[in-house]
């Protein structure tokens, strides 16, 4: 059984700490842990796995950190992931111009296709020499192996080429 845990707060890593340290206390494991700062925010996302005893001990300290370190965190159990068998997974980066379509239209495009997006990371930075802004999404997915890798290639470079985006599509690797 497994615990998804999110937490924020003003740029303090101790809360975090303490829920990392909790795990051996509780005989929890890590399966994933994130953790950026946005602004004056902490922000983490933590998956823990263990048994449904040790999983509740767990879950019974977080409230006491909530008010020790004034943060909000929110838990939910989770089954373990389903069967990975038949997905594979690949790793997709669109850069362009600072748009609000890139984005969304690459969730829809995938949503349209029953592909499913594990992770998403963008940011916004200004173009070396250029006076442009360019916006960068990088969408990890699992893609059935049903489906035409080539076809969903090409719509996708499409799309790209629509909104003057460039593409890089490449089986993921853990260590991108």
């Amino acid at each position: 059984m497994q615990l998804a845990i999110t937490i924020l707060n003003n740029a303090n890593i101790d809360a975090i700490n303490e829920l990392i340290l909790m795990n051996s206390t509780n005989q929890c494991r890590i399966i994933d842990l994130k953790s950026s700062v946005f602004g004056e925010l902490q922000c983490a996302y933590l998956l823990i796995e263990g048994n449904w005893n040790q999983l509740s001990k767990y879950e019974s300290t977080l409230h006491a950190i909530e008010k020790k370190y004034d943060v909000k965190i929110h838990s939910a159990r989770i089954e373990k992931n389903m069967s990975i068998e038949n997905l594979m997974p690949y790793s997709i980066e669109i850069i362009g111009l600072e748009s609000s379509d890139l984005i969304s239209k690459a969730i829809l495009f995938f949503t349209d296709r029953h592909i499913t997006i594990e992770e998403i990371n963008a940011h916004r930075y200004r173009a070396p020499y250029l006076n442009a802004q360019l916006l960068s999404a990088r969408f990890v997915i699992a893609c059935p192996k049903t489906v035409s890798l080539f076809q969903i290639r090409e719509d996708l470079a499409l799309i790209c080429d629509e909104i003057n985006a460039d593409l890089f599509f490449e089986p993921f690797r853990a260590n991108n």
